[in-house]
């Protein structure tokens, strides 16, 4: 089973919108050089119908196309189908939100960036684009229909958005060790072993009622047989469906979070040798789960993940104050 890392839920990813377009861009004149004169994907976007609205702030749909068209493009001959396209409008969408919305307290706040840093942020991505692509600025805002204002004025709220949010979610090495001081059971990471009995087909389907019934049965059997004494490690060589078989359904050393709910809350209930008295169902499928050891983590080994995961919590908390205050409105 793979380990399912759980991070944060709603990271803020603070990268230049126009990166974005820039890949874009890459895509579409690398296409032209091999015959791709019209990407297969297209989409209408109204120049002035309104997205999302943060506080007396209108976002319109010409800034969602101004990164969308750019990415039909990079696809060339391959045709999106509407569910990527969604995915890619949400995303752009968040992106653009959370932008703007950062923004706007920046300004609120007097937090700016002087002129300098502006100039140079908007020469080295011109520069970027025409040492890349060979595409000049002119060539770059004509194509998609930007203008020089609307792109310099772009690359400014998302460097002023990025600095803002540095600043304002800063951790200090104290706060992370106090943090771990205080936590420190939650960074103990426990080793196990399990067998893996699957609720789905090859093509990760849902198995029917019958199979799943049948599968269900074979790994309370199975359980069954592990309760009475039986080994483990050649019960999981024997039956087990997931690629540890073969090491006895060794899962190595994990931590809280590495791996689905389901299979977290059962593993670190249990004493070391101790098998988990019932199957436990996961996205995976049927589970035997055997705790096989227990380690303290030190903070020099948890250092570095914690602090990152503290600044993330200090942006996601930022981000949701800033979206009651703004009175943030995603209509698309």
């Amino acid at each position: 089973m793979d380990k399912e890392k759980k991070h944060i839920s709603k990271k803020v990813w603070i990268i230049t919108g126009v990166l974005a377009v820039g890949i874009g861009i890459a895509g579409f004149y690398l296409g032209k050089e091999k015959g791709r004169d019209l990407p297969a994907t297209s989409r209408h976007y109204s120049e002035n119908k309104v997205i999302a609205t943060i506080g007396d702030t209108k976002i319109k749909e010409k800034e969602l196309k101004n990164v969308m068209e750019p990415l039909f493009y990079m696809n060339g001959k391959t045709k999106m189908t509407d569910e990527e396209i969604d995915y890619y409008e949400q995303n752009m969408i968040d992106h653009i939100v959370t932008t703007e919305t950062l923004y706007k307290d920046a300004v609120k706040n007097k937090f700016k960036l002087d002129k300098k840093t502006i100039d140079e942020q908007y020469s080295n991505y011109m520069a970027t684009i025409s040492k890349t692509f060979g595409l000049d600025e002119e060539a770059y805002l004509k194509q998609f229909g930007i203008t020089k204002d609307e792109m310099r004025k772009s690359i400014e709220k998302e460097a002023v958005a990025a600095k803002y949010i540095e600043e304002k979610s800063q951790v200090t090495d104290k706060q992370v060790e106090d943090y771990y001081n205080k936590n420190k059971k939650d960074f103990n990471q426990i080793s196990a072993s399990h067998i893996l009995i699957k609720n789905t087909d090859e093509n990760g389907k849902k198995l029917d009622d019958a199979k799943l019934k049948e599968n269900k049965k074979l790994a309370e059997d199975i359980l069954k047989q592990a309760l009475e004494g039986g080994d483990f490690a050649q019960l999981a060589k024997k039956y087990s469906e997931d690629g540890s078989a073969q090491s006895g359904g060794d899962l190595g050393y994990f931590g809280k979070g590495d791996m689905v709910a389901e299979f977290e809350k059962a593993a670190f209930t249990l004493n070391d040798g101790e098998i988990y008295p019932k199957i436990v169902e996961t996205q995976y499928g049927y589970h035997i789960i055997k705790k096989t050891g227990e380690k303290e983590m030190s903070f020099d080994d948890v250092k570095e993940n914690l602090k990152e995961q503290l600044v993330v919590e200090k942006q996601n908390s930022l981000i949701d104050k800033l979206t009651k205050e703004y009175k943030v409105d995603v209509k698309k």
